[in-house]
């Protein structure tokens, strides 16, 4: 039987309270546990860090937020001890949504129209476990193999978000699997408003810049068209005035993309309002949905240039951090 270390990193001021009740329901024996938690402002030097100190065979990854399945740990262990060539595990993290407005957010995060196969993550699916890659699986909910993360280098520190996306596709190129199981389950909210939504779209395209810039990786590019979308966007004012005052038709046509956008992003918010319980909230979806869709794409798309603008400006984030060992093997 498998040794796990769980390792919570949490901003300076939090706590890990609501995460350890899920952690000591757990089904596992609890002499086969060690917890770690990591106070800082650098989750990913804070994550290594706990590394270094864990004496456990397996790594388990939550946020501080994050409500552990009780049988999280021992659906791991078997797919480990199944297959010595299973590096990482994980599954999806499920919003527990309390508001309107976290209702939408979470039902974008698992749209595939909006975000792509990173849906994956916030999904519950009853399918088969799959063997998947970095698109399946969240960092909160992240099983590895120790010695694994030695062999890779352990989490690029001058990546965060991201940090998770380029050590898997590092751990993957090694050989070795990455297997998604749907049971294996964390809860957490989602953004609570608008604002810190869109924030966090923000710093997602900044760090997906960031790691193909630091670590690239041809399978990456595909995320660069939210960028390019974003810029379109931008633009497309300027040229519009520039239509008006020269009156060239040829200029037209830079319009035409935007226009299979609206029509695209219409009936795509058609389809998923439709899915919706009751006339009303039919209704709303019908506009709800299509702007929800756009500020996902527009804004994770400026991420890329919040990037750009950090890596010119040779931003570096300061790295303060304690950890404890909150719990050690019995």
């Amino acid at each position: 039987m498998l040794k796990f270390t769980i390792i919570i990193p949490h901003r300076i001021g939090e706590n890990i309270e609501k995460t350890l009740e899920g952690v000591y329901l757990s089904s596992y024996p609890k002499e086969n546990i060690e917890i770690f938690q990591a106070e800082g402002t650098h989750p990913t030097v804070q994550r290594n860090e706990c590394i270094k100190q864990s004496c456990g065979d397996i790594v388990y990854f939550i946020d501080n937020d994050s409500i552990v399945n009780a049988d999280n740990i021992k659906e791991a262990n078997s797919i480990f001890e199944n297959d010595e060539r299973v590096a990482i595990v994980g599954g999806p993290a499920i919003h527990k949504v309390t508001s309107l407005i976290e209702m939408y957010i979470d039902r974008c995060m698992r749209a595939y129209y909006a975000v792509g196969p990173i849906a994956n993550r916030y999904r519950f699916d009853n399918s088969m476990i799959k063997e998947g890659s970095d698109r399946d699986v969240i960092l909160c909910n992240l099983f590895v193999r120790r010695n694994v993360l030695f062999e890779a280098g352990l989490f690029n520190e001058n990546l965060y978000p991201n940090e998770e996306n380029a050590l898997i596709d590092k751990i993957l190129s090694l050989g070795y699997k990455l297997i998604y199981d749907p049971k294996i389950i964390v809860q957490r909210p989602p953004r609570s408003n608008l604002g810190s939504y869109i924030k966090m779209l923000l710093n997602y395209g900044r760090g997906r810049f960031e790691q193909l810039f630091r670590d690239f990786n041809f399978k990456n590019l595909i995320f660069t068209i939210p960028a390019l979308f974003s810029a379109y966007i931008i633009s497309t004012p300027m040229i519009a005035v520039l239509y008006g005052i020269t009156g060239v038709n040829i200029i037209k046509f830079y319009f035409l993309p935007l226009l299979v956008y609206i029509i695209m992003t219409l009936f795509a918010g058609i389809l998923y309002a439709f899915k919706d319980k009751g006339i009303i909230c039919k209704i709303r979806g019908l506009f709800v949905y299509p702007f929800m869709f756009f500020i996902t794409h527009f804004f994770y798309g400026l991420g890329f240039f919040y990037g750009i603008m950090r890596i010119v400006s040779k931003f570096k984030r300061i790295a303060k951090f304690s950890v404890k060992k909150y719990k050690s093997f019995e």
